[in-house]
């Protein structure tokens, strides 16, 4: 049996990345998960299910935009071992229609 790929979560504390969370978490399909995401799941309002799942994952706060500087880009996607992680599944997005692009 091949061993379980290791998983980046970028935006996975909005609705389809919670989700997406949980169901890794609960089916066991994944080694390791880290969520990046400018949200904290503390002000997100998850109910039981999402925070046992988020108790299991490494979360990491952070802007994914193209203002961040070059070292925090590298902590985000680099696995604590210096690996890379397997799998990038990307849910980041701006929903604010009302806001300028900038």
């Amino acid at each position: 049996m091949a061993p379980q790929p290791t998983v980046l979560v970028l935006g996975g504390v909005g609705f389809i990345g919670r989700n997406f969370v949980a169901h890794l978490v609960e089916n066991g399909l994944a080694a390791d998960i880290r969520v990046v995401d400018k949200a904290l799941p503390q002000t997100a309002y998850f109910n039981d299910r999402f925070k046992a799942a988020f108790d299991k994952v490494d979360f990491l706060q952070g802007d994914l935009s193209n203002t961040i500087p070059p070292e925090k880009f590298e902590k985000m996607y680099t696995r604590a071992d210096g690996s890379s992680f397997d799998y990038v599944i990307n849910f980041a997005s701006e929903t604010r229609f009302s806001q300028p692009p900038e």
